[in-house]
């Protein structure tokens, strides 16, 4: 906004320095007309109005004294026209006008704008009243400096709600950075803290068999074993976000896909308590990266029989629309809450009410959303006592190409 300041005042300056050199040169030219040796010998009728002369924009009409001082000084009025000049008045503008060292110049305390020209017997100087002249000067820049502030406060504003607009996300990204960093540091702190702490009992039993040490071992590389699954997670997200979103171009048969996925799932939807149901429409296919999806429906599915709860019930679903494909899971259990809705695909958020086990890491769903949104699918989710959860992915449709659909 300062910049912006900086370039209008600039430009209201100019614009005024313009309009000031432009009117003043005028005035100038047309006092130089009534000054020079060309009208001499003119009769001069400066009453009359629409004289061409005459400059509309400053001076009065009939405002102009021309007058002629010999080399002695002494002052002959040549044409006083209606100009109102007294004589004390008039031999003091005339002397400063012959003593100046400028053709044209501006008695300020007078209000006279003068033009000398030097002639063979002296000088022939033009007068003109230059009231008219600073009123307009001054109505222009009133005029102007108000539009001008109203155009500057109105900028103001509109930079400031786009300012906020625009900050917004900015701020998001920096506040989620931030979150990200601490919870990252909180997640990998647990596992160390263990590690470290296994090795310490171990260095203080430096003569006791392994097999009497094997529960500190094994808890080691337990948590040894959760850091790499964390840190794996960890560097595909930032992987997958640093590459250019694009879509796959596998010809995928998704309801195939999903009946495997659920095959693969069962056994632990089993043990778990959970029914698994599918309302798959046959034949669907679509045409994107067939590893994104895979991950994509493998994420969902945990997610439902994990958050089903015992003897509950997930339901897979996809279903054909009129431009998309919509691939959605839906599993009874606790809701997430209203206000944890708008941050569950963020990194590390995990709701810290009836959701909350203790399991995983709160990084699947923002890896299924950064998945999804690099196969150009919309991922949303919807969560009440009533309906249950319910997460649904909707994929473009898109022609399969000539050679995808010779394969």
């Amino acid at each position: 906004m300062v910049l912006i300041t900086g370039v209008l005042i600039v430009f209201y300056l100019f614009t005024m320095a313009v309009v000031f050199l432009r009117i003043t040169e005028s005035v100038q030219r047309t006092l130089k007309n009534y000054s020079s040796d060309s009208y001499l010998s003119r009769d001069f009728n400066l009453g009359v109005e629409n004289d061409d002369f005459i400059n509309n924009y400053a001076i009065d009409p009939g405002g102009i004294c021309v007058i002629g001082v010999d080399q002695n000084g002494k002052i002959k009025i040549l044409d006083v026209g209606k100009g109102h000049i007294d004589s004390d008045t008039l031999e003091e503008v005339a002397e400063n006008a012959v003593n100046s060292d400028y053709e044209f110049g501006w008695l300020i305390k007078n209000n006279l704008f003068y033009y000398k020209t030097v002639t063979e017997n002296g000088s022939r100087i033009a007068f003109a009243d230059s009231t008219r002249y600073s009123h307009y000067l001054k109505d222009m820049v009133s005029a102007d400096g108000i539009i001008f502030l109203v155009v500057l406060l109105s900028l103001y504003f509109i930079v400031r709600w786009l300012s906020r607009i625009f900050i917004k996300p900015v701020d998001r990204a920096w506040t989620q950075q931030q979150n990200f960093i601490a919870d990252a540091s909180h997640e990998l702190k647990t596992p160390l803290t263990v590690i470290l702490a296994n090795c310490d009992i171990l260095a203080a039993h430096p003569d006791e068999p392994v097999n009497a040490q094997m529960k500190w071992i094994e808890s080691t590389n337990e948590e040894a074993s959760h850091m790499k699954e964390l840190v794996n997670k960890m560097l595909f997200l930032a992987k997958n976000e640093s590459v250019k979103t694009q879509r796959g171009t596998d010809a995928i048969n998704l309801s195939e896909q999903i009946t495997k996925v659920m095959l693969q799932f069962e056994p632990v939807a089993f043990e778990s308590g959970v029914e698994m149901e599918s309302e798959i429409e046959p034949d669907v296919k679509i045409t994107a990266d067939q590893t994104a999806v895979n991950q994509i429906i493998h994420i969902l599915v945990d997610n439902a029989v994990k958050y089903a709860g015992v003897g509950g019930r997930v339901t897979l679903s996809l279903h054909r629309r009129k431009n998309s494909v919509v691939l959605s899971t839906h599993n009874t259990g606790a809701p997430i809450p209203e206000e944890d809705l708008p941050h569950i695909f963020e990194r590390f958020y995990r709701s810290d009410k009836a959701r909350t086990s203790g399991m995983g890491y709160g990084l699947g769903l923002a890896i299924c959303k950064s998945l999804a949104e690099q196969q150009k699918a919309v991922i949303d989710v919807t969560s009440s006592a009533e309906n249950g959860t319910v997460f649904e992915v909707r994929f473009l449709k898109q022609k399969q190409s000539k050679k995808i659909r010779n394969n």
